[in-house]
C-alpha cells in the first residue's frame, strides 16, 4: 500500500523522479498552479509558504541562535536526554547509508546534529545546522518544518523542497510530543543527498520518534511515582485536604479525591494558586512536583517588580532597589503583557509585534532574554506577568473603577510615545481618550 507521506516510493529511480519534480516545481512557480503530480502534503506546504512570503530562491535558513546559545538551549531541552535512543535506532542509516540526524525545538530551530562527517559538512554549507531556523516560514517546505506544521511524519524528496537550494537533498521528519502535556517538543529529522533516499527512512524516523516518546513517558511515570511516595508520607503525617501535582500542574492525587482534579496552571516559583471554585491554595515544593494545601491567607502583595511605561520612550524596571531601562523591543513586549494580563502565547505576541504569524522563534528568543531580567515575574503557558506592578496598570485600575480624577493624577504621560507598534499606538490613543473629561469628549452635550 502506498504511503502518501513518503517522497520516493520503493522501486522508483531517484534521478528520474528528481527531474520530474524539478519540472513540476518550475511549473508551479511560473503558473501559480501546483501540478497534480505533486503530493497533497507537499502542495499544502507550498501554499502555506507562498502565503507567508517565503522566497523559493532565498539562499540559506536564518540564524536564530548563536552556537553557544543553541548548545545551552539543547542542554536544557528534554530531547537532549534521548540521543542514545536516536543513535541506537538510526545508527546504521547514519553511517552506512551516509545520513545525518538533527533535532529541532517546537519552533523548528535546530539544536543538535550527528551522523556521517561528510554529510554534516555539506549540511552546514546550507545552514542545516544547530542555531538555524527550519520552520516552514523560515526555510520553506522541509521535513522539520512541514512535520511540525502538519503535526505528522513526512518525507520531502528533492524538488519537493520549496527552496531550490535544498533540491539536492531528501529528508524524513517526525514530530515528538510531551507525554505530560501533549505539547509538541520538536522534530526528529534524518537527511541525506537525494540519491540515498529510501521509503524506509521515514519508517525509521517514525520508530525513533515513538521510542523517544516512550522514554519520556517512562521518565514521567518514574517522576510521578516519586512524587506520590512523598505525598503518601505527607498525608500519613498530617492528614487533611491536599493534592500532589506534577511539574506541569497535572493533579496526580488528592485527599479527598474530589477536592481538585485535572490540571492547575501554576507559575514558576509561585506560592499560591486559585482553584476552580474560586478558593485559594498555597503551593509548596514536593520533590519534583508540588503540594497544594487549602489557604485562607490574604492574597500576596504585588509590586516586587515595578514597571514605568508612561511618559517615556524606554520602559524602566525597578526591582530590589535596582533600576534598569529595557530595550525598545523588550519595552514593547512588557507593554503587551501588561495590556493583556490574562497572558499571550508566542503566536499571538508574534502577530502583535510583526503583524503576521511566523515569528514565534524570534519572540521566544526575546522572551528568553527578558526572563533573565524579570526572573519568576515572567511566567509561560501563556506568557504573562506575575506579581508585577506598573503605572499603566494603576491608571487602568482607576479607570475600571470609574475614578477618573485618580487616574488622571496617576497618569505620567503617553504610553511609550516613541513606539510605532500598532497595538501600542491603539492602546495609547484609547488611554488618552479614556482620560479626557466626559465634557470634552466628542458627542458630549454642552
Amino acid at each position: 500500500m502506498r504511503d502518501s507521506q513518503v517522497g520516493l516510493q520503493a522501486g522508483v529511480d531517484a534521478h528520474k523522479w528528481a527531474r520530474v519534480l524539478r519540472r513540476a516545481h518550475d511549473a508551479a512557480f511560473h503558473s501559480g498552479r501546483v501540478p497534480s503530480i505533486v503530493r497533497g502534503v507537499i502542495a499544502d506546504s507550498w501554499e502555506r509558504c507562498t502565503e507567508t512570503g517565503v522566497d523559493p530562491a532565498d539562499p540559506g535558513a536564518p540564524l536564530v541562535l548563536e552556537q553557544a546559545e543553541a548548545r545551552e538551549r539543547w542542554g536544557e531541552h528534554p530531547l537532549s536526554r534521548t540521543t542514545a535512543v536516536l543513535r541506537d535506532v538510526l545508527g546504521g542509516l547514519l553511517y552506512d547509508a551516509r545520513h545525518i540526524v538533527v533535532v529541532s525545538d517546537a519552533d523548528g530551530c535546530l539544536l543538535w546534529a550527528d551522523g556521517h562527517p561528510d554529510v554534516l559538512r555539506a549540511a552546514e554549507r546550507i545552514r542545516f545546522w544547530p542555531g538555524h531556523g527550519w520552520s516552514e516560514t523560515a526555510a520553506g517546505t522541509n521535513a522539520v518544518g512541514t512535520a511540525l506544521a502538519a503535526d505528522a511524519a513526512v518525507q520531502v524528496f528533492s524538488a519537493e523542497h520549496y527552496r531550490s537550494e535544498v533540491h539536492p537533498w531528501q529528508c524524513s521528519g517526525a514530530p515528538v510530543h510531551d507525554p505530560e502535556t501533549g505539547e509538541t517538543l520538536g522534530a526528529i529529522d534524518v537527511t541525506g543527498r537525494y540519491e540515498t533516499a529510501h521509503p524506509y527512512n521515514l519508517t525509521l524516523v517514525r520508530v525513533a520518534a515513538r521510542m523517544v516518546e516512550q522514554q519520556l513517558r517512562a521518565e514521567m511515570l518514574e517522576r510521578d511515582a516519586r512524587i506520590l511516595r512523598l505525598f503518601a508520607d505527607h498525608t500519613a503525617r498530617h492528614g487533611g485536604p491536599a493534592a500532589a501535582l506534577s511539574r506541569s500542574g497535572r493533579v496526580l492525587a488528592a485527599t479527598p479525591e474530589t477536592w481538585t482534579v485535572g490540571r492547575l496552571a501554576i507559575a514558576q516559583d509561585a506560592d499560591a494558586v486559585q482553584l476552580a471554585d474560586g478558593s485559594s491554595a498555597s503551593v509548596r515544593p514536593l520533590g519534583e512536583g508540588s503540594l497544594i494545601l487549602p489557604d485562607r491567607r490574604p492574597p500576596p502583595r504585588t509590586g516586587r517588580v515595578h514597571l514605568t511605561l508612561l511618559g517615556q520612550d524606554r520602559v524602566e524596571l525597578r526591582s530590589a532597589g535596582a533600576r534598569r531601562r529595557l530595550t525598545a523591543r523588550h519595552g514593547e513586549l512588557v507593554a503587551l503583557l501588561v495590556l493583556h494580563p490574562e497572558g499571550l502565547d508566542a503566536r499571538a505576541l508574534a502577530e502583535l509585534l510583526y503583524r503576521e504569524p511566523g515569528h514565534e522563534i524570534t519572540v521566544r528568543a526575546e522572551l528568553h532574554r527578558l526572563r533573565a531580567l524579570l526572573g519568576g515575574a515572567l511566567a509561560a503557558r501563556p506568557y504573562r506577568l506575575i506579581d508585577v506592578a506598573s503605572d499603566l496598570a494603576e491608571v487602568q485600575r482607576h479607570l475600571d473603577a470609574h475614578q477618573l480624577q485618580a487616574a488622571q493624577r496617576a497618569y505620567r504621560g503617553p504610553l511609550l510615545p516613541g513606539s510605532r507598534l500598532p497595538a501600542v499606538i491603539a492602546a495609547r490613543q484609547r488611554l488618552a481618550e479614556q482620560l479626557r473629561p466626559v465634557s470634552a469628549r466628542p458627542g458630549a452635550s454642552s
